[in-house]
């Protein structure tokens, strides 16, 4: 419970709260218009602070960012688990709080002193002795007996505190728009009495899910090789470690050699020499045919054939015929015997030629042959530059696939793995919610002892189901979805938390609800709330905190004997620059 809250500020309106029903109203000053509005009167700022002393934090949009509060504290007395106690936290140093307790001990909340100042604890230990206290929070064990952290005070609290600059009107289910779905069902199966430690198995195991996801897209890389499943991926890796293998012999085969550029380019030269020595000897050789069919073509006739055609034709020759033929003869054989020594000359000649041609191709292919064999294997510095890069190219290629086929190949096991811890903790989840059947009916039956006396016409219940993410927490009732039905279903679902909180734990002795939660509500559900927050506060001896304005507030007709007036807090607050709960303007 709240005694009273205060701040170093010299114009801040001290709040001062009894138990039962609290009502802040935030009044029209008698000189304002109707466009004047009240929004900076100070009613969700009173919220903020109680978060802020409860170890909240001051995020985008807090009023605590204005610069007029940069120095300013703030300070609650309080009742927690039955102790009072004092606790003052600043703007300016928000990391600690000071807490003082009535009788002088400190019940378990790590503290410092010094010698100018009060007790000191930082906030996250403040928190922690909030949350033993007000919701018994300890940490648990999971099936395999490990530790598992209990919920945090910080996702617990603001359940009781809903502030609408953090989304807390929006849903149920959840205090804030960034309160993950894992927070919000851990708190709730806390409050409730459900096994929060499956819970955390289901986050746990989400976050696996996630990492499987992630090795998934580390083994299909860049996607662009379309390489994706496990047996593309292990071709692809077979092929690429022949290719490397490969590519590793090159290199460890290679012997440099330092002249190995001289050597290439005699082996060129020599190349060049054979192949024009091989074409001359082919010509040579062609002559030399040439030159011995022109001599066995050099026949000397001897006129014998034309005696012999005139002795079959009867018909003898004239001696001065002979002795012509003669002549001729003899002049025909000076001429032979002239071009069988000239080509007999050639013959030799070409001969000699080819013999010459010949060694000396046999000794350049016998030269380069030996340039060829100490060149296999062998290579210049460059060379061997070239292959080594070409070596690292394919082992890169080949440690790329090899890492991606492990990646694949554990995503592979690991989601068949999770399919069946997924089905394993769905089923514990079920079990778990029939044999807690009873914390579930308390459950419903609050929620449905708030919705009766709201809407007794229409069907709405608490539904609490089992979903392959973890409990899943609904509350709905029929007719059309108009914001005025959405807010009171919130208001039904804090109204069961908080009696269940209350009643199991000892819960955090308030329960707050801005003027945020009954816009767009008809009159009679806002009246009839009120009254439900008042009955249940007072049933027990704890606080219901309400913040209205008093133009709404006169619209409510109450039930016959209840009295809201005597709940209206001292102090007021108006629309006036200085009626404010600060006392001044912000900006």
């Amino acid at each position: 419970m709240i005694i009273r809250i205060g701040s170093s500020i010299e114009t801040f309106k001290t709040v001062v709260l009894g138990p039962g029903l609290n009502i802040l109203m935030a009044q029209r000053h008698a000189t304002s218009d109707e466009t004047r509005t009240r929004n900076g009167s100070g009613k969700s700022s009173l919220v903020e602070i109680i978060n802020f002393l409860h170890g909240g934090a001051s995020g985008k949009g807090s009023v605590f960012n204005a610069k007029e509060l940069a120095n300013a504290s703030f300070w609650a007395d309080m009742v927690v688990d039955g102790l009072e106690l004092r606790v003052e936290r600043s703007v300016a140093n928000k990391n600690v709080v000071t807490v003082t307790f009535a009788d002088g001990g400190t019940h378990g909340l790590e503290m410092e002193y010094d010698l100018i100042s009060q007790g000191r604890a930082s906030v996250a230990d403040w928190c922690q002795w909030l949350g033993k206290r007000m919701f018994q929070l300890r940490p648990g064990r999971d099936a395999e007996g490990a530790v598992i952290p209990a919920p945090s005070f910080r996702s617990i609290y603001p359940f009781f505190a809903r502030r609408r600059q953090d989304g807390g009107f929006l849903r149920p289910h959840k205090s804030s728009e960034e309160q993950n779905d894992d927070q919000a069902r851990a708190a709730l199966a806390w409050i409730l009495g459900l096994d929060w430690t499956l819970v955390r198995e289901f986050q746990r195991q989400k976050a696996e899910q996630k990492e499987i996801k992630a090795a998934q897209r580390r083994a299909k890389g860049t996607g662009e090789d379309g390489l994706r499943t496990v047996a593309q991926l292990r071709s692809a890796t077979a092929v690429a470690k022949a290719a490397a293998d490969a590519a590793r012999q090159r290199v460890s085969s290679m012997r440099v050699v330092g002249q190995y550029g001289e050597m290439v380019a005699d082996a060129t030269r020599l190349k060049g020499q054979v192949e024009e020595l091989a074409t001359e000897a082919s010509t040579l050789k062609s002559s030399i045919r040439h030159v011995e069919r022109s001599l066995e073509a050099e026949a000397l006739p001897d006129g014998r054939a034309v005696e012999s055609l005139y002795a079959d034709a009867g018909k003898q020759l004239a001696d001065s015929v002979v002795k012509t033929f003669a002549q001729v003869r003899v002049f025909h054989e000076s001429i032979v015997s002239n071009r069988r020594h000239h080509l007999g000359s050639e013959l030799n000649r070409n001969r000699r030629r080819l013999e010459e041609v010949e060694a000396a191709l046999k000794d350049a292919e016998q030269r380069r042959e030996r340039l060829l064999l100490d060149l296999k294997g062998a290579g210049a510095f460059s060379d061997l530059a070239v292959l080594q890069s070409a070596q690292s190219e394919k082992e890169a290629a080949l440690l790329d696939l090899e890492r991606r086929l492990k990646a694949a190949l554990t995503a592979e096991a690991d989601k068949t793995e999770l399919k069946a811890t997924e089905a394993s903790l769905l089923s514990r989840l079920q079990n778990d919610l029939a044999e807690r059947s009873e914390a579930i009916t308390n459950a419903v039956l609050a929620v449905d002892e708030a919705r009766k006396p709201l809407y007794s016409d229409r069907y709405g219940a608490l539904e609490i189901n089992a979903t392959a993410a973890g409990p899943d927490f609904r509350i709905h009732i029929d007719g059309d979805r108009s914001g005025g039905i959405s807010n009171m279903e919130i208001f039904c679902f804090d109204y069961a938390l908080f009696k269940i909180a209350t009643l199991r734990l000892g819960g955090p002795g308030i329960l707050i609800h801005d003027s945020h939660l009954f816009a767009d509500v008809d009159s009679r559900q806002v009246a009839t709330a009120i009254e439900l927050g008042a009955r249940l506060a007072e049933g027990l001896g704890v606080q219901y905190l309400v913040l209205m304005n008093s133009d709404e507030f006169a619209k409510l007709q109450f039930s016959d004997g209840f009295e809201p007036d005597s709940a209206i807090l001292d102090v007021r607050i108006d629309d006036t620059d200085g009626g404010g709960l600060f006392g001044f303007k912000f900006g």
